[in-house]
């Protein structure tokens, strides 16, 4: 159900270079699978905790499977050296992480932003991203 769900923004630094960002790089940083931006910086994805609802519906939305269901895949490339995305514990620390660190990308309660990030996609309520904040309602 939308009404208990959150809009989501995908956050890179104010200084960050790009501009926009497709649900597919989306999906390729996050399964660790594009790690450099097109200028050649190392992406540092961020996630919350596997049990933040915020977490539940980035992962379901935008992966397509629970975080539990993603350790196999983690746990196969361990051993290849990649490990998954960094965990912060709430929206304020993965907000400042990005202001703080060159190249990472998170994503927090879009409501909750300020000028420190800069967003680059909303995931709405009903699982549909887009590029258009006037789409998110933070009353």
């Amino acid at each position: 159900m939308a009404a208990d769900k959150t809009a989501i923004a995908v956050i890179v630094a104010s200084d960050n270079p790009n501009k926009s960002l497709s649900l597919g790089e989306l999906k390729l940083i996050y399964w660790r699978k594009k790690t450099y931006w097109a200028n050649g910086q190392r992406i540092h994805p961020i996630n919350l905790p596997s049990d933040n609802p915020l977490r539940l519906q980035f992962s379901s939305s935008i992966l397509g499977s629970t975080p539990s269901a993603q350790n196999d895949y983690w746990n196969g490339l361990y051993f290849h050296g990649i490990s998954p995305p960094h965990v912060l514990y709430s929206d304020e620390a993965a907000i400042r992480y990005v202001q703080e660190t060159a190249g990472s990308i998170a994503y927090a309660d879009a409501c909750k932003l300020d000028n420190r990030v800069k967003p680059l996609l909303w995931l709405l309520p009903n699982g549909e991203t887009t590029t258009n904040p006037a789409l998110i309602n933070c009353n």
